[in-house]
């Protein structure tokens, strides 16, 4: 069955504490996942809260790592200690990928990829044994509230097509009208952001069930 998982980029600590309460009074997600972008303004011009706002807000739902950074592995050890459950870098980051999906795989957490809109997939080749999941950017990776790139659903079947033993994921511009489309090409998992947050969340979530039954 599709996951549906709420994405959080936050600046300010003031901003995380407030979805972070957002979700735990969710009907939703109580037992779920979360999604938590870090951006270093390198990688993207955009820079985020950092791993130590996440400890001071302990959380029980489950944290994955979204590393939109140049160097994702000087955040490991400090994602580790945070209790995060699994950690997904960017192939287009300066670190060797090999190296990186090691050390989150040393660390006991599990290990994804994620992909810009530009970067084909067969670069991911090499790695496919490796990986629990792989994130395919309907977006230019940054900024929440952006408009999803269309080939992206064409990029997900091609995906699909392969049968890698990962996860595939999509992250930006995840909504209702969209939703039911990227579950068809082969979605596993939903990542959505500012759709969910902004407003009711669990009425927003029901939206999307509703438009994909």
């Amino acid at each position: 069955m599709t996951q549906i998982i709420p994405a959080i980029l936050d600046k300010t600590p003031e901003e995380f504490k407030k979805h972070v309460e957002q979700l735990q009074n969710s009907h939703t997600f109580q037992e779920g996942w979360i999604h938590i972008d870090f951006a270093d303004n390198k990688f993207v011009p955009n820079e985020t809260i950092g791993v130590d706002v996440i400890e001071k807000y302990p959380t029980t739902l489950q944290k994955e790592a979204h590393l939109m950074v140049n160097n994702p592995l000087k955040w490991i050890e400090d994602l580790k200690k945070a209790g995060f459950k699994r950690v997904v870098f960017h192939f287009e980051s300066e670190d060797n990928p090999g190296e990186v999906i090691k050390s989150i795989k040393e660390s006991g957490m599990e290990a994804g990829i994620a992909i810009n809109p530009d970067t084909k997939i067969d670069q991911l080749e090499p790695f496919k044994d490796k990986l629990d999941q792989i994130l395919i950017m309907g977006i230019v990776p940054g900024f929440q509230g952006q408009p999803f790139i269309p080939e992206t659903i064409q990029k997900i079947k091609a995906l699909k097509s392969k049968n890698w033993p990962v996860v595939i994921s999509i992250d930006g511009a995840v909504r209702d009208t969209n939703a039911k489309s990227l579950i068809e090409a082969g979605i596993d998992q939903l990542v959505s952001g500012s759709y969910l947050l902004i407003g009711d969340i669990d009425e927003n979530i029901e939206r999307i069930w509703e438009a994909i039954s």
